[in-house]
Parts: C-alpha cells; structure tokens; sequence
C-alpha cells in the first residue's frame, strides 16, 4: 500500500502525506492525451487573450490522462500535477468562470475522481493546479462583464483604492495601474556599476532586476500591497479582504481536497495574494501547497514558506539563472531590459546557478526538500529542448541537475519527447508556443529522453532527503553532493562529448568499496587522483559507491 508518511503543517494540523522525496510531472490537461485516438494531429490552438473570449481547446481530457498512466509511471514519476480544471474561460484552467463546476471540456466530478482513484491504486499522487489570486478577466470584447460564480460583485474585486473612477473606468486603463520598475532598474544599474548590489551572489537580489516579487531595498519603489491588490490589471482580482470572497475561497479550497482526495495542492500566482491569507490557504487544504513564487529575492522567496506561507514553493531564484548556466540561453532581462530575451549568448555560464545555490543551500530559512525544481514550465519564454539547440549533452546536464538536487523534481510534460515550443518576436502565440500537443508523438518509449528521465527517477530513490551540499561552481562545472553521493556536472557541447574533463574536489578512492557511475554503470576509481575527478568525457556523472566484491582465492 502506499507508504504514508506523518507531515505537520502550518496551521497545526496534519496530514499523513508530503511531497518530499517525490518527483513530479506536470501536464497542461488540454494538450497531454484526447479520449479519441484516431485524431493525433499536432495542436497548439491559441486563445484569444485580446479580447478575453478564451478558447483555444485541443481536446485533451481527464480521462486521456488515466488512460495515459502506464506511460507516465513507465518514467518512474511519483505524482502528476495538473493544470485548473474548474470551469474557465480559456484552455489553460486559469481564468475561472464558476469555481463549482469542472470544466465540460475535460471532463466530469466522476472523472476526476476516476483519476485521482486510479493514480492512489498506483501508490502515486494528485497535485491539482488551483487559483484563488483571481478569476477572468472582468472586460470582455470591451465591456464589463461580472457573469462569475460564486463572485459577481464589483466589490468583490481590487481597484487599487482608485476612487476617482468607476470599477468599469479602472478596469479599462491601460496600462493598469501597476508597479512600473523602469526608474528602479536604472538606479540599479547606476549602483552596480559602484558596488555589489545585485547578482548571483547576493542573498537579496539574485538577479539584476526589479519586478514583481522582488521587494528588496535596491528597489525602492515596489509596493507589496498594490501587488496583491490588482497587479494583474483587466483580470479578476479577488479582493481577500471582503468576508465573502475570504471565506468562500478557504471553503472551496477545503472541498476540492476532500471532494477528489487530493495529495497536494499548486496554487498558482501566490506572491500576488495578501500575505496573511496564504497561511490561511495552507491550512484550509489540509495538505502541502506548492506555492508559485515568481522572486529573484532569497530572503522574500524564503518568508513565503513555512508560518508565515505555504509548504512547499516552486524554486525560481536558481530556475532564472539555469537556461545560461548550461545553454547560454537568456531568459531574463537584465536590470529590466528585455531587448534580448530569447536569445543565446556567446556561451554558457554556470558560476551564477551555483552562486544562488550556495547562498540558498547555507540558508536555514528554507525547507530545502520542499523547494520545486524545474528546468522548464507552461509560463516561461522557451522549452529546454529549444534553450539548448537540441544540444542533447546540455540537455542531459540539466535535467541531472533537476532530477538530482535536493528538492522536488518536476519535469514539464513533452519533454521526454523532445517538445521544443518557445516564444519569440515573429511568433505570435507567445506562451501558448509552449503548450503544444503531445499525442502526435504517439507516447513512445524509446526516445532517449524516456530513458534517460527513466533511470533519474530510480537513481534519485537513493539519495531520500539527503542534504545537497555545493563543493565546487566555475563557468563550465558544478560539483555537489547529496550524502555519499557526488553528483559531477558541465556546459559543454555536444561536439565534445568524448572529450575528458576536470572536476575538483573530487572524492577519495577507498580501500573496502568502490566508486561506479549511476548513469553509465562504469567504474570510476582509475580516474579519481589528487582530491580531483578527471572524468574521461564530457557527460554528466554521479559517482556511488559499490562495495568491492570479495578476491576468490
């Protein structure tokens, strides 16, 4: 049966699950698998997010999931995590229309419980992707429109303390009233170029740039609460002060656990909420919240979990930095210029991931196990097979790093397939560039990908929660460890493959065992030598160790 394990969470209550030590695949429900098989033609419809009509269904369901299972399993995966599946207004679940109803395109109440049975008849788990920041957008082909359920009120929506104008005035605004980091991003350009005030190695500004979520003092003019209160602009934002909409939402939180056994819970957007109603939220589930917290500050990343937040949080301060540190890839923009996004350096950089791990890893705010570590999600600018050219030795590094650094590991759903979506400037689907179908793969289980994700997840099992420690980061390579395990890795290109490569430290060859590398299965001892580890190429190793086998004389 499945091995329960006792969680005490914030709030004081407790639940005999966690999602330590599990790893996770994430699936947009509309595009993973369609009850009917005999469409398999590629999708990546778009939604009309201009006027706010929604759409862009593919069809994929609930049910195309359950009969998919086998598939996902075969990977070694622990959970699923799925996208909102209440009923809303366009494809991605996140833009509710009635909170009590599943969404007809998906599926039924029935499916999901179907689902949600069969995966526990598995020994795995349910995350469910919920949203309580907000609801669609309140204008629609121009106008005003609140047909909302349960919340259909003006009153029950944010408009920034904007008296001067009527709810429909506000809402058509543009741009809406927002944090606007333009004079915090020069200033903190102008301070770096004196000091060391922003960057991978700084605890409270990873990155340089201000924006939301970033609260820290070198950018002055962030306000955490016109953040949580109608940052999003034109959509619903729920106004978590209102009796009515606090106490419906910790209602509708707590059913939706109960109604479809659900092991845990994302909740989507949770830096944009009040601060005390994220505790709140955690203890209404009853079980671990993964919280998306979109921040380059360690120390606001770090105060959103525990007491004061949610179990578990999506760890994007070292996600920023990852596309660079093995493919060169810019996601970002620095000190808030975006001109270059999606595009790639002249090569790769790891000594900025390693910083910010290292900084978070001596940190004692977090619960490192509960941190969510992804080299790519449904939100970002580019999928990893993209980001890295199809470089299948860069690709290899990054998912190690994933499916080994101590932490949950979630993978994006496609991407043992080699799905390569991305956004850029003549393409005009933006992030649903990155949500395409998967059926037309035929779901095979060949593809080194598969494989490659299939042997992570068995090697992963041997490190439990072990604490991961940073021994060494330059520009080409990272060194960790977790237990006795060492986890070697590097940003080379695939021409190099063959070529050998330094790592120091290394670890000590040792009388009575000795040391194999769990991908390749090959011994490692011959090339451990002066505290370092000359690996003979270029792919990514984690060294164990084996006992040495008795002489027969």
């Amino acid at each position: 049966m499945w091995p329960w394990l006792l969680l005490l969470l914030p709030g004081g209550f407790s639940r005999e699950f966690s999602l330590k030590d599990k790893s996770i695949y994430f699936i947009v429900v509309d595009r993973f698998a369609r009850d009917d098989a005999s469409n398999v033609s590629y999708c990546d419809e778009t939604a009309d997010w201009v006027n706010n009509t929604g759409g862009g269904y593919c069809g994929g369901t609930l049910n195309g999931i359950a009969n998919h299972l086998d598939y996902i399993q075969g990977m070694g995966f622990d959970c699923i995590w799925i996208t909102p599946v209440v009923e809303s207004n366009g494809y991605m679940g996140y833009d509710a229309v009635d909170l009590w109803k599943i969404n007809r395109h998906f599926g039924s109440q029935e499916d999901l419980r179907a689902l949600s049975k069969e995966l526990h008849l598995r020994e795995m788990c349910l995350v469910l992707d919920i949203v309580v920041n907000h609801m669609r957008p309140l204008v629609v082909k121009g106008k005003l429109n609140l047909s909302l359920v349960p919340f259909d009120q003006e009153s029950h929506y944010n408009q920034r303390g904007l008296e001067n104008q009527s709810f429909e005035e506000y809402l058509l605004a543009w741009p809406p009233p927002a944090f606007d980091p333009s004079a915090d991003n020069e200033n903190l350009r102008n301070l770096s170029m004196g000091s060391k005030v922003c960057g991978p190695g700084v605890f409270e500004h990873t990155e340089c740039a201000c924006f939301p979520g970033n609260s820290g003092p070198n950018c002055p003019s962030f306000s955490e609460k016109d953040l949580s209160t109608g940052y999003l602009g034109v959509m619903g934002d729920l106004n978590h002060s209102h009796p009515f909409v606090r106490q419906t939402l910790l209602r509708w939180v707590k059913e939706m656990v109960q109604n479809y056994s659900l092991d845990a819970l994302r909740l989507d957007t949770a830096i944009y909420l009040e601060r005390d109603f994220l505790p709140e939220i955690q203890a209404a589930a009853g079980v671990e919240i993964l919280g998306e917290a979109t921040v380059n500050n360690l120390t606001f990343h770090a105060s959103l979990q525990g007491e004061s937040g949610v179990a578990a949080l999506l760890n994007f301060p070292p996600f920023y930095h990852l596309p660079e540190a093995f493919c060169g890839y810019r996601i970002g923009g620095v000190f808030g210029d975006y001109s270059m996004q999606g595009t790639w350096l002249d090569k790769p950089n790891l000594w900025g991931l390693g910083a910010v791990l290292q900084l978070q890893l001596s940190s004692d705010f977090y619960d490192h196990d509960l941190l969510g570590n992804f080299a790519d999600n449904h939100d970002e600018y580019s999928r990893l097979a993209h980001y890295c050219k199809q470089d299948t030795l860069r690709i290899q590094q990054a998912l190690v790093w994933v499916m080994t650094m101590q932490g949950i590991p979630i993978v994006y759903y496609g991407t043992e397939q080699g799905l390569d979506g991305h956004q850029s400037p003549s393409n005009t689907k933006g992030q649903d560039a990155l949500r395409e179908s998967l059926w037309q793969t035929g779901y095979r289980r060949d593809t080194w990908q598969y494989l490659l994700l299939r042997k992570l997840n068995r090697l992963r099992r041997l490190f439990g929660s072990s604490r991961a420690e940073i021994q060494n980061f330059t520009e080409n390579t990272l060194v960790f460890t977790r237990a006795d395990a060492w986890v070697f890795l590097n940003n080379a290109p695939n021409t190099t493959q063959l070529v050998p490569q330094r790592y120091c430290p290394g670890p000590e060859p040792g009388a009575g065992w000795r040391w194999i590398d769990a991908l390749s299965e090959e011994p490692m001892d011959a090339y451990l030598a002066g505290g370092c580890f000359d690996a003979p190429d270029k792919f990514p190793k984690v060294l164990v160790q084996r006992t040495r086998a008795p002489v027969l004389l």
